[in-house]
């Protein structure tokens, strides 16, 4: 089958590999859409050898069941459905105490995270227990932001944001975006994004959002940001300046979500976090019921995928779009790969 894997120039190329066979107590998707994380833009060029070339990346996915195996029942051939991200390992300390989510060896199973295969391919052979059903009028385009949104309302669930907060989002980037689209579906209007890129800035405005430039927030403060000092502040950038504002904009007895990853240890103001008792938490992963609310608020319409993803593509231009993701000044947020999708 085809897949799009890292290649020795650590670039993403397209190959054929053996089709993987259902066993025992698995399911084979075939993948229709799969969407382009940012664990993935690291990937690819990354020295940590879990990232060995010949990797297939991808986590997002969706797909249609093609196959099942043996003493597998409650699906069958032509179920659509979206995947859960990896299987925990049920015996960590997380894992025993009710957050497999946070399962310590997750990487372990983890689809696409360099020892599982990942949804860049025509097919993926995982465990039933990872599969969510799509219901019907639910697009796969639409569907394949399901992982992702999940992972947006765990960041809202970890915030206690409720209807009339004031909220600032650090990054209109995917994981903003939705964390916005989110907060919406909850009823949680009062927000305004904070981001250097007016191409984004731009699809967030065109979504019905505030957007402000960076600059102008970096010099004017909370003030720049046209609301009231929020009282919750998603970090969703990575950058490592970016905890060190939410600090200075945060509302007092405000709450920070830290979504973003950085490269480097951040430097923030202790003093403004004592002062104000501020609450800092981090946000990983998403839970299996996140993933079923994400599905329940795209198929009632509460959340707009086509807000969201700018792109749709075969395979051959996945690295192509890896680029444009990476571009400080790329006009592209959300791109899903369609595996099964011939390249023109």
């Amino acid at each position: 089958m085809k897949v799009a894997r890292i290649s020795p120039e650590r670039a993403i190329e397209v190959a054929e590999i053996d089709e993987p066979r259902v066993t025992p107590d698995t399911v084979k998707v075939r993948v229709e859409r799969c969407g382009i994380c940012g664990t993935d833009l690291v990937a690819r060029t990354s020295p940590n050898p879990r990232w060995a070339v010949g990797s297939v990346l991808g986590h997002e996915i969706v797909g249609t069941v093609a196959e099942v195996g043996e003493g597998v029942s409650g699906w069958a051939a032509g179920d659509r459905v979206a995947l859960y991200h990896g299987s925990p390992c049920g015996q960590c300390e997380m894992c025993t105490s009710g957050r497999d989510y946070l399962c310590l060896d997750h990487l372990d199973s983890a689809l696409g995270h360099g020892v599982a295969q990942g949804g860049y391919a025509e097919h993926i052979v995982v465990s039933p227990a990872l599969l969510h059903r799509i219901p019907d009028g639910l697009s796969f385009d639409q569907a394949g932001i399901t992982e992702p949104l999940a992972i947006a309302f765990h960041g809202v669930n970890k915030s206690t944001a409720k209807p009339g907060d004031a909220v600032c989002i650090l990054g209109a980037g995917p994981i903003g975006a939705m964390t916005a689209a989110a907060l919406k579906a909850r009823g949680i209007d009062d927000l305004v994004f904070v981001d250097p890129n007016p191409a984004r800035r731009a699809l967030m405005e065109k979504s019905g959002y505030r957007a402000v430039e960076l600059a102008a927030v970096q010099e004017g403060g909370a003030v720049a940001l046209g609301i009231r000092r929020p009282t919750a502040v998603f970090e969703c950038t990575g950058h490592v300046e970016a905890a060190g504002l939410a600090v200075e904009l945060i509302a007092y007895n405000g709450r920070i979500i830290l979504q973003g990853v950085p490269k480097a240890p951040v430097l923030l103001s202790q003093y403004s976090v004592v002062q104000k008792e501020v609450e800092i938490v981090g946000s990983a992963s998403c839970t299996q019921e996140e993933m079923e609310e994400a599905i329940g608020h795209l198929a009632a319409g509460r959340v707009r995928a086509e807000d969201i993803v700018t792109a749709i593509v075969p395979l051959e231009q996945a690295d192509a779009m890896f680029d444009a993701l990476l571009d400080p000044a790329g006009n592209q947020l959300k791109v899903l790969i369609a595996p099964n999708m011939q390249q023109d």
